[in-house]
């Protein structure tokens, strides 16, 4: 649904007009603004709240957006230099786990204790996973949705005519020292994770390192994520080798055992609508913050 917005101060001495036009994905999203407008005598800062409307008879979103709660501020809070500053709406997904918000998604706690580990037990490696949900399965069970603290990162090799090939898992035994090495270059360190490789530190990257992972026709590649981000690249024995990160969060269900360990839940746990619906919630969350900041870098696109 897509709105337009302007705002007009009524200051004598300076005037602010300011215009944008937004593709909400939500259509019931909303959001407050705050403004600075600066005059030769002092500098008024204002609130707006955006609203998307939806037609309250067939669901739909309308053409228009109600704007309501226009109020002055007494810019404590705020810089003169400052545009916009962002919040959370009110009709905020439900937040990560550890988190308390309010209904204008100002966060009024957050928990220190937000990292669980989990063992693989085929090589007793530990992964740090944030936890991002906390549920109960149909059956009692206590679980969690997981998401490694790292960067989970694999490795595919060049094929010269056909792009790239997933590897081996007996061939990315022979590649980790090289890959180790391509990653130490741009400060990252290989992890020997539980479950997965990891990548700890942090890197930067274009439009140009993202590519998709389908044939010629458009099909998914079986075993692969629909689409990746390029970290490294290096060379050996002739070979070339990219090691990437799938764009899509890496997401485990981990449940208690009878010791309150947690386990990797099995593929039975994984049909039941508790670990559905927990998976929606973050799904749904996840959406909110891409659409956050695609608005962010609208208006600040704008001001440019």
């Amino acid at each position: 649904m897509a709105f337009s917005y302007s705002l007009t101060s009524q200051s004598p001495n300076s005037t602010l007009s300011y215009s944008n036009i937004h593709q909400f994905l939500n259509s019931t999203s909303s959001f407050p603004v705050s403004l600075s407008v600066s005059s030769p005598k002092n500098t008024r800062h204002l609130r707006l709240l955006i609203t998307s409307a939806g037609n309250p008879q067939t669901g739909q979103p309308t053409k228009k957006a109600s704007t309501d709660g226009l109020e002055e501020d007494d810019g404590s809070d705020y810089s003169s230099r400052s545009l916009a500053t962002f919040n959370s709406p009110p009709t905020i997904p439900k937040p990560p786990a550890g988190f308390v918000i309010d209904e204008t998604g100002r966060v009024l706690m957050a928990s220190k204790k937000r990292i669980a580990t989990v063992v693989d037990s085929t090589n007793n490696s530990p992964l740090d996973c944030v936890i991002r949900r906390v549920f109960t399965s149909s059956k009692g069970e206590d679980c969690m949705l997981l998401c490694p603290v790292d960067t989970p990162v694999q490795i595919l090799k060049s094929t010269n005519i056909d792009g790239w090939s997933a590897v081996s898992d007996e061939e990315v035994e022979s590649l980790l020292p090289a890959a180790a090495y391509a990653l130490a270059k741009i400060h990252m360190h290989l992890v020997h994770s539980g479950f997965c490789y990891t990548a700890r530190g942090g890197f930067c990257y274009t439009e140009d390192n993202v590519f998709d992972f389908r044939t010629d026709d458009g099909q998914d590649v079986e075993g692969l994520p629909t689409e990746g981000i390029e970290i490294t690249c290096f060379h050996l024995d002739g070979s070339h080798y990219m090691v990437y990160t799938p764009s899509d969060p890496l997401l485990f269900v981990a449940a208690k055992d009878q010791n309150g360990l947690l386990q990797i839940a099995d593929d039975e746990l994984l049909d039941d609508p508790a670990v559905i619906s927990a998976i929606d919630e973050e799904t749904e969350f996840n959406a909110l913050v891409e659409e956050e900041a695609a608005l962010l870098e609208s208006l600040l696109g704008e001001r440019i």
